[in-house]
């Protein structure tokens, strides 16, 4: 019977994934498309479908792309258990993301978003967080979340930063409640730096940045967070509900990310507007 592992399919979120991460390997490893394409004997265009989510692997196959790339053991572990999820026939409604790594693969699929719309409560957002905000954060995880690690939280904190490197040029859009300002992230000198860099953040084209009134009696998501990926547009659009610890909730169902869009295009109109976020921020800035 023949193998038909690698024909055009649906995008599901485990594609997307398990394409996003292959391209993460293949890139570290310094490998082009056309060596992959050429390993597995297949078009170098099916390897552009595969790392966009829109093609499969047999597990043999996968196995040897896996080997190519020089793949650590628990990143081959990874793939091969995502790799099941991605052959299925019919994917979940949602999907969520048992394995290890999660956060690694949340990275993955915002690098190839081209706007990312995000709602946050109580928190500045990791995209635009500083080091010391960052470390600070870390720091009441450390021991909690993990077991108390030093180097844990230097990864940790280095792994956001690149994070945000990753998304330089892309449409960013935030709503964050106004609490965030409220709780003294390490203290008043790295809050000071904080809202330093989030007004420097809202003089770049690419970013918009709104403060959200945190007892507002109308707020349709009083508990957050949620993200919402868009993509281009052979895309479709995906949501993300984040926890603080555990299993990543991924929905591309239209229906679901419909629901998802019209909550956070309220959140919007709810939200202050640019001057009176800005004006906001720097009444904080006076007041530390």
């Amino acid at each position: 019977m023949r193998e038909l592992d690698l024909g055009e399919v649906v995008q599901t979120m485990p594609r997307r994934l398990l394409g996003a991460e292959l391209r993460r390997l293949r890139l570290a490893a310094g490998k082009s498309q056309a060596e992959v394409a050429e390993l597995i004997d297949r078009a170098r265009t099916r390897i552009i479908d595969l790392e966009d989510g829109r093609a499969n692997l047999t597990e043999d196959r996968l196995n040897l792309v896996l080997d190519f790339l020089g793949a650590s053991p628990e990143d081959r572990e990874k793939l091969l258990a995502l790799g099941v999820e991605a052959r299925k026939r019919h994917p979940k409604r949602t999907y969520v993301d048992l394995l290890p790594g999660n956060f690694q693969r949340n990275a993955d699929v915002e690098s190839l978003a081209t706007r990312i719309s995000s709602y946050d409560r109580g928190v500045v957002p990791g995209l635009l967080q500083t080091p010391e905000y960052a470390e600070a954060q870390m720091a009441t995880a450390d021991g909690v979340l993990w077991e108390s690690s030093y180097q844990e939280r230097v990864n940790r904190v280095a792994f956001r930063l690149e994070r945000q490197k990753l998304l330089s040029g892309k449409e960013l859009v935030f709503v964050v409640t106004d609490d965030a300002l409220a709780t003294q992230v390490g203290g008043p000198r790295v809050m000071r730096r904080q809202v330093e860099h989030l007004l420097a953040a809202m003089e770049k084209p690419n970013v918009s940045f709104r403060l959200l009134d945190s007892t507002h009696p109308d707020n349709p998501c009083p508990y957050g967070p949620m993200v919402l990926l868009d993509f281009d547009d052979k895309t479709p659009r995906a949501g993300l509900l984040p926890v603080i610890w555990g299993p990543s909730v991924y929905t591309v169902d239209p229906e679901d990310t419909a629901v998802l869009a019209r909550c956070f295009q309220r959140l919007q109109e709810l939200a202050f507007g640019p001057e009176e976020s800005r004006a906001r921020l720097e009444a904080v800035l006076e007041g530390i």
